[in-house]
């Protein structure tokens, strides 16, 4: 099995565990992070988690919606793919995208810049627009609107489900790594040690025979 890079997996799961609540979509987040962070252990460890742990819930297209939260659920997804069938795939993709960054170029996952991009995007949208006079106009632009503005939200939320609120810096605008202070010379000194300018010696130093009575 590939071992996914760690993006601060144990922290995500932990938040997730404790927030899911009724959700299944939640529970199944938090048993992928779980997974991924038992594989890593047993990738390093002699004394690694039981691989029969690794079960998943199964995708939500695929259960079966007996239980009230897992009937709101599966209706609340199929809402959001007629309401913004364009604008949630594509918002899938910029949380990808930006997770991929984590964690050489940022630190945390950017949920204020998301949320606050589809906001500003909406209200352009809502102060800018001019209704066409032909019907077909008047619904195609709205619906196109609404899919663009539907991008960095879903990308947001997603941020949200899937847990980045435990890691510090995701509430910044744009949280950059920081770059990497060069060592100085005093710095390394003091954590290697004090430069030595003896080389060793080409023979071991024994140590001298110590004067005393013979014994008989």
């Amino acid at each position: 099995m590939t071992v996914r890079p760690d993006r601060l997996d144990e922290m995500r799961r932990a938040w997730i565990a404790a927030h899911q609540g009724t959700s299944t979509i939640q529970r199944r987040r938090a048993e992928v992070l779980g997974r991924d962070v038992r594989a890593r252990q047993r990738a390093v460890a002699n004394a690694v988690p039981d691989p029969h742990d690794d079960t998943l819930l199964p995708p939500l297209w695929l259960r079966n919606a007996h239980s009230p939260a897992a009937q709101l659920e599966l209706m609340g997804a199929l809402a959001l793919t007629l309401l913004v069938p364009v604008g949630w795939p594509a918002g899938w993709l910029v949380k990808t995208a930006v997770t991929r960054l984590i964690p050489q170029t940022l630190r945390a996952f950017p949920i204020a810049a998301l949320l606050w991009s589809g906001a500003g995007l909406g209200a352009l949208i809502v102060l800018t627009y001019d209704p066409a006079p032909m019907a077909g106009q008047a619904v195609l632009l709205p619906w196109a609107c609404v899919q663009l503005a539907a991008v960095p939200v879903v990308a947001g939320v997603y941020g949200i489900a899937e847990g980045w609120l435990a890691v510090a810096g995701s509430a910044h605008w744009w949280p950059l790594v920081p770059p990497q202070r060069p060592i100085t010379a005093e710095e390394a000194a003091a954590i290697l040690g004090a430069y030595d300018s003896t080389g060793p010696g080409l023979v071991d130093a024994e140590r001298l025979n110590e004067p005393g009575e013979r014994s008989r």
